[in-house]
């Protein structure tokens, strides 16, 4: 994402780049592992945080927010909705989910231009 330093609006190439990080931390931080309550929290902290130094780190002309959500995989169903008020010139939101034999996570970032 080096590269995307300098982008002004968020749809595009930098979008791009952002659902191709998030999805190799998600990837990272959740294959492999088993859902455990204890460490769900500070698991989904770590990977929020992971994403937010990256992208903070190379692009300083957006805010971000990131927020991420663990479940255990289970019979059980899950609705989540969002709106938002910005120019959709500029500004945008990204969705991933991941999925694993034992959990779900899901990762929402949204980009403010300044």
């Amino acid at each position: 994402m080096d590269s995307l330093g300098n982008q002004v609006s968020f749809n595009g190439p930098l979008k791009n780049e952002v659902q191709k990080f998030v999805q190799q931390t998600l990837h990272k931080e959740l294959d492999k592992i088993t859902y455990d309550h204890t460490d769900a929290q500070t698991r989904s902290n770590k990977i929020c945080d992971s994403i937010l130094k990256q992208l903070t780190t190379n692009n300083k002309n957006f805010k971000f927010i990131v927020n991420c959500l663990l479940m255990q995989k289970a019979e059980c169903g899950l609705n989540i909705s969002g709106s938002c008020y910005w120019d959709n010139e500029t500004d945008g939101s990204l969705t991933i989910k991941h999925e694993t034999e034992a959990m779900i996570g899901i990762v929402n970032v949204f980009a403010c231009a300044l």
